[in-house]
């Protein structure tokens, strides 16, 4: 039997070049959502009664769940950006039909900013007063952001074939997107040291520029699941 028929890649040694080849994206689609939902149920845990101090009555219960105000709006921020980069995490990968090392290293860095939100999030919340505290969330939601823009436009190389179902338009279109969102992003860290979580409220104007460009193509359902 020669060594192009006994080894699926046809390489002359004989070994199977697993690394490299894409795979399915099942794997990695499972480990992202559970890395979110984990990373979005960890926000909570920074809301702890123990802070609420010495409560007697209730116009002091009251008081004191004011006083942590700023830490509910803090997750509450942070949720809902965890929910904003799960959804165009989702919707991409109705396109994407399988991936490759770089794909799967690009998508573990993008987990790893993910996973830093909760910590970000803390820090802002007690810390607020404090510069570096303001700053760590809007460049944790950058990062993030920004991986996710490397991966998408690596994704959609078309000499890599990794993703299906998207035309030539509807690349552009979410190209621009993602660097419409970058921007936003990069706007918020340069507005929080004076307006701290309150800088956020930059990316309500996502959905205005999304109106202004290219109309976004519909999600299609890969065969594989």
């Amino acid at each position: 039997m020669s060594a192009d028929s006994s080894s699926p890649s046809g390489s002359a040694s004989g070994v199977d070049d697993t690394d490299s080849a894409p795979v399915s994206t099942r794997r990695l689609e499972a480990f992202t959502d559970g890395v979110f939902a984990i990373a979005a149920t960890l926000l909570v845990l920074d809301l702890d009664v123990t802070k609420l101090g010495d409560v007697h009555t209730n116009s002091q219960l009251w008081a004191a769940l004011g006083d942590q105000s700023f830490g509910f709006l803090s997750l509450v921020i942070s949720f809902l950006l965890l929910a904003t980069l799960w959804r165009i995490h989702v919707w991409q990968f109705e396109y994407v039909v399988r991936v490759d090392a770089r794909a799967t290293l690009l998508n573990t860095l993008r987990l790893l900013g993910v996973v830093l939100i909760p910590f970000t999030t803390s820090l802002i919340s007690e810390y607020n007063d404090f510069l570096p505290a303001r700053l760590l969330l809007p460049l944790n939601f950058l990062f993030v952001i920004g991986i996710t823009t490397v991966h998408w436009f690596y994704l959609t190389s078309p000499k890599r074939d990794l993703v299906a179902g998207l035309s030539p338009a509807g690349v552009r279109s979410t190209k621009a997107g993602t660097l419409v969102a970058l921007g936003l992003a990069a706007l918020t860290v340069v507005l929080a040291p004076w307006f701290g979580s309150l800088a956020f409220l930059v990316q309500f104007l996502n959905p205005v520029f999304d109106r202004l460009r290219a109309p976004r193509p519909p999600g299609v359902r890969k065969r594989h699941h």
